[in-house]
Order: C-alpha cells, then structure tokens, then sequence
C-alpha cells in the first residue's frame, strides 16, 4: 500500500471512529427523547472541537502557525495546573496559544496536568506533563503519517514546535519544554473583558481600588461598574464595602482590624497568606472576579 493509501485509510478510520460514532449516537438520544441536553451539548462541542483540531492540522501541514508574543501573566495562566518550583510575574510568550496546547493535554490524558518552573537568568523555563508514561519517550511528529491521527495532539505539538520545544510522548503520557524571556508588567495589556452583562448587585457599596498598573485599573473598572459599583481610587470618607488591591501594602494604609473585606488580585502568592481570605491573579476573568465579589460580600443572587 502506498504512503497516500495509508494515510488516507488512517483519516478515514479516525472519522469513523472519533467523528461518525460520536454522532450517531447523539442523533439516536435525540431521536429516542432520551437526550440530556447538557451531555448533548457537551458532546456536540467535543466533536466540533475535534474538527477544528483538523483543520488546523491540515493548515499546519502548510503553515507553520504564527504566535503573537506578548508579555504574560503566568500565575492567571497556569491557576489550574499544580506547580513545582518557583514561577515569576511575567514572561514573552503567546498565552492564548498555550492556553491552547494545555487544554488538548489536559484532554488527552483524563485532566492529569502538572507544571515544573524554574528561572534562569532573564529566561523562564516551564516543563509541563501529563498523563502517566509507559515506556521510553518518542517525539509526536504531528503528521498525518503517524500510526494514530489524535488531532487534539497534533495541534499541540505544531503549537509547541512553533515556541521552540518539542511534545513527546510515552503511553497516553506527554510532555514538552519550553523558554521565554521573563517580562515587565509595565509593558503588559490586560485582555479586553468579555462578559454577560451582570445583574447590578453592587448598586449603593462602593469598591475601592488600588492598582497602580493603569491598563489593569482599566479592566477592573469596567468590571465593576458593570455590576454598577461605585469605584475609589483613593481612601475617602465613604467607607467602601470592600477593597480590591494589587499587593499586600494594603496593610500600610488600612489596619486589619478596622479593613473591610480586602480581595487580593496579584502578580505574585502573597508572602503571608493568612492575610488574605481570597486571592486571585492577574487579569481575573469577569466571572471570576464578580463571583468572588459576592462572596466576599456575601451577596446572593
């Protein structure tokens, strides 16, 4: 059989199975009455991911991808995954891009994800694994000549060959390495929000804000004042119902005992934890933001 065939026969068995199976069986659940609609949802979006992930193969095949660098936040970016070591503020990569490649890890291997930082000199570097290896380890190649076609995996390690590593695998495990320049916050733009707009459940309190980056006071603010907070920017008379700040200097201007509720959103963990019942990293989603508002607050909807 030739190279073409083979590949061709693999494509067509990697339809079969990953694609016409899957929708088949949501067409029987709708056909029957017996769908759920969150798992149809669910399903349907697997399957549309699945081609996207294609897609992008056969452009890749092509093209390699273009990553748009910019400095990012690292703590924001890796929140979900466990790390081992010490990870700066900032660094000169394109997050939306690994975004991208955890989450297809993330999907291969069951959720198991994990992340290794360590700094040297103006460089970070970030090992990231997951999945459990079984055997010595070998580089995904990301052609469709491979002896499976798992589109998640290829775009993964398109993705990861673009920023200068290399994804292996071993088992369902996977791994790969990468460096990038550590960054200034004062060169960083917090993403435009996208968000619902909220119900206004913060009209009559007041929020004060102490963010000295300007383009992320930015961000907050419009946040806030979608939920139709008031926003300071510097103690006032009016005692606020809580306050949102950037580092633990809070402390020099409101003693704990007498300080409203204080939600930290930093660059760093804070060095003494205990200071702070809730801590998120920059830039906090808005959904992430206003719900831990209303904790804090203790508003309910």
């Amino acid at each position: 059989m030739s190279d073409a065939a083979r590949i061709r026969a693999r494509l067509l068995a990697a339809l079969n199975h990953d694609l016409r199976a899957p929708l088949a069986r949501i067409a029987t659940q709708v056909r029957t009455g017996w769908a759920d609609l969150a798992v149809l949802e669910s399903e349907v979006t697997r399957q549309l991911e699945w081609l996207s992930d294609l897609q992008e193969c056969a452009r890749f095949e092509l093209q390699p991808p273009e990553l748009a660098v910019a400095p990012a936040y690292l703590h924001a970016l890796v929140r979900h995954v466990p790390l081992d070591g010490e990870l700066p503020a900032l660094a000169l990569l394109d997050a939306r891009r690994l975004t991208q490649v955890l989450a297809r890890l993330r999907a291969h291997s069951g959720g198991q994800l994990a992340v290794q930082s360590w700094r040297v000199g103006d460089e970070v570097r970030l090992r990231f694994a997951a999945g459990t290896p079984d055997g010595p380890w070998c580089d995904v190649t990301a052609s469709l000549d491979d002896q499976r076609i798992l589109p998640g995996v290829m775009v993964a390690a398109h993705l990861v060959r673009a920023m200068g590593g290399r994804l292996q695998c071993s088992g369902d495990g996977l791994r790969f390495e990468i460096r990038a320049p550590l960054a200034d916050e004062r060169d960083a733009m917090p993403p435009t929000p996208h968000f619902d707009w909220p119900e206004p459940f913060g009209a009559g309190r007041a929020i004060l804000l102490l963010e000295p980056h300007q383009p992320m006071q930015d961000y907050l603010s419009e946040i806030l004042e979608s939920a139709e907070f008031d926003v300071q920017y510097e103690p006032e008379d009016r005692e606020p119902a809580l306050i949102l700040c950037a580092d633990e200097s809070v402390w020099d201007i409101w003693p704990r005992e007498e300080a409203p509720p204080v939600l930290l959103h930093a660059l760093l963990p804070p060095a003494r934890p205990d200071d702070f019942v809730e801590v998120l990293y920059k830039p906090a989603p808005p959904a992430l933001l206003l719900s831990a508002l209303r904790r804090r607050l203790q508003i309910r909807l």
